[in-house]
């Protein structure tokens, strides 16, 4: 059962104080989060020169494989303890993580903090529900999207603020503003924002996040330990073997549990499942430039020999800066544009193809300031396009009702894969590799041009399956169902007609639901050679012919439908021809039997 919401400072009064602070407290925790999935980028030169290892993407990988496993899970514990609770433990154990990594004696060490420092990703679900429970309902519009859009414009000066901190006080320096942050930010939001007193019954998946962790875990450790142990040692193979199996009992578990960490369900639908490739692909891509931009900005020219402009991590901040800039700006124009009736799939396509422009205008423009900065600029323009468009494709995908769960599979999806590229690009990278006796490493640019290589490819066939593949047009599979039940092709209403189940409303009389007095008719039945069900038997005692400009009748088995609202409804009622019958102005007295339900339309 659930209880009434509290709010934070009255209902009625408008924006106090109270809500004013809380709005900027919760945008400043998300400010953290993009503060830590950037700062390991920039600082990824200083943290080799200390630790001097070819398997330097493990600090993102382990970063982004935690916070992928622990989002799902954390939000049904929020569900059950509460949402201020399992935010303050998350950011908490976030920042136990970054003073880890600040005291970290070896690279292993850092790692671990990293890991710990990943389920922060979580509180980019937690924060949106937790303000609507707690805010006024009013204030809450306003407070969600200055909270998410502040994540946008903070990264504009991440990079001058990470690069001022790296070149002070190492990458330690970073790592210690985090926690001071962190911290500081758990003890004013338990101060300042009450708790949501909503509760609902959840399960923790905990079996299947465990399997895919440790599967996950076991195939990357074999990808980037591959070449130093040997692609065919039994160390390697018995690791392989062994995160296979897991990944295969993972997959067997998601399709009997009751409530999966991933409901592989969902992707049964075509569009859903080009949203979640093709924005994993971006996601995946975007991680790894943007460690690629800083080891050729900032790499000697003499140690890269054939690149590199020696820049400062603060002079870094003349390229990452315009890069955070043009994905802001890509961002708002997508809304702008989504918002005139533009479809977000169109955008996810052009963002690929601007992917590929951009890998390729590193590789060949990366020998000077400029050209690097160009290169910055097409790649945050392809970013802000594809990370803004996923979740409006979702939403356009996926009916209301389960639109919760399919977002946290698609964010699943993508910091998934995010998780594994680093690892993918530094296997590449490492037979480039030169460790320096004095500590430091450099990586070959033929390294570089391989990796980039590689991402141009992955985006440029996500590209052509979103152009040529199932999800082509907005309903492009309900047109290809209308097609069919045009041609007098019957589809029964027992035959499954959306993932996971039958007919959503299926009702014994042959029609899906009663409609409405004066509502307008389905697009379902608009004017067509569509196919007709034999006639139901009369609902009431009254078999008189229908007047026309009459309502249908509200009883069950009344055959008019009425309109749908979800995305599933529609599409099964398109495809389910005899549970759409279409009503005609009475023309003709009805014949016997069929009682009032040839009553016109309005």
């Amino acid at each position: 059962m659930t209880e009434a919401p509290s709010t934070a400072g009255g209902s009625a009064q408008g924006w106090t104080a109270r809500l004013v602070v809380s709005t900027i407290l919760l945008a400043m925790v998300l400010e953290a989060l993009g503060l830590g999935a950037t700062m390991v980028s920039i600082g990824l030169p200083s943290i080799l020169k200390e630790f001097p290892t070819t398997q330097g993407g493990w600090l993102t990988t382990a970063y982004f494989l935690t916070g992928a496993i622990s989002a799902p899970l954390l939000g049904r514990a929020a569900d059950l303890y509460g949402k201020r609770r399992v935010l303050l433990v998350t950011m908490a154990v976030s920042g136990v993580g970054a003073m880890l990594c600040a005291l970290a004696p070896t690279f292993g060490v850092l790692v671990l903090g990293r890991a710990l420092q990943g389920p922060i990703l979580a509180t980019l679900s937690l924060i949106p529900s937790l303000i609507r429970d707690v805010f006024p309902p009013k204030q809450a519009t306003l407070a969600s999207s200055v909270v998410i859009t502040g994540l946008g414009l903070f990264s504009l000066f991440t990079p001058l603020l990470v690069g001022w901190l790296v070149l002070v006080g190492g990458f330690r320096g970073m790592f210690w503003f985090d926690v001071v942050w962190t911290f500081a930010l758990c003890i004013a939001i338990r101060l300042v924002l009450p708790e949501s007193s909503l509760r609902r019954a959840a399960r923790l998946d905990v079996l299947g996040g465990t399997l895919l962790t440790l599967g996950v875990g076991a195939v990357l450790l074999y990808v980037s330990m591959g070449r130093t142990w040997g692609w065919i040692s039994p160390v390697g193979l018995l690791l392989l073997a062994g995160g296979a199996l897991l990944l295969v009992a993972f997959f067997r578990h998601a399709r009997r549990a009751e409530d999966p960490i991933v409901n592989l369900a969902l992707f049964r639908r075509k569009p859903l499942v080009f949203v979640a490739f093709g924005g994993a692909i971006a996601y995946g891509i975007s991680i790894t430039i943007s460690q690629v931009l800083p080891l050729l900005a900032l790499t000697p020219r003499q140690a890269g020999v054939t690149y590199g402009l020696g820049l400062t991590t603060f002079q870094y901040a003349g390229i990452g800066t315009p890069q955070a800039l043009a994905q802001v700006a890509a961002g708002l124009l997508l809304g702008f544009l989504v918002g005139r009736g533009r479809h977000p799939r169109l955008f996810l396509c052009i963002g690929l193809g601007v992917y590929v422009v951009g890998a390729a205008a590193i590789i060949l423009l990366n020998g000077s300031f400029l050209g690097l900065a160009l290169a910055a600029l097409v790649i945050g323009f392809a970013g802000g396009l594809t990370t803004a468009s996923v979740p409006n494709l979702v939403m356009r995908a996926t009916p209301a009702g389960d639109q919760g769960s399919t977002a946290g599979a698609v964010q699943l999806c993508q910091t998934g894969f995010s998780a594994i590229t680093p690892i993918v690009m530094f296997a590449v990278l490492a037979p480039t590799a030169t460790v320096f006796p004095g500590g430091g490493v450099v990586y070959g640019e033929s390294g570089f041009r391989t990796w980039l290589v590689v991402a141009a490819v992955m985006a440029l066939v996500a590209l052509v399956i979103g152009v040529t593949g199932a999800a082509r047009a907005p309903g492009g599979g309900d047109r290809r169902a209308r097609r069919r039940a045009a041609t007098g092709r019957r589809v029964p209403c027992g035959r499954r007609t959306h993932a996971g189940g039958r007919h959503p409303d299926r009702l014994t009389s042959g029609c899906a639901r009663p409609a409405r007095a004066g509502a307008l008719p389905h697009r379902s039945q608009e004017a067509g050679p569509w196919p007709r069900h034999p006639p139901s038997r009369p609902t009431s005692s009254s078999s008189a012919p229908a007047r026309p400009g009459s309502t249908a009748p509200t009883a069950r088995g009344s055959a008019a439908c009425a309109p749908r609202s979800s995305t599933r409804c529609r599409s099964a009622a398109a495809r389910s021809p005899r549970c759409t019958r279409r009503r005609r102005s009475g023309t003709s007295p009805p014949s016997p039997g069929r009682g009032a339900a040839r009553s016109s339309l309005p």
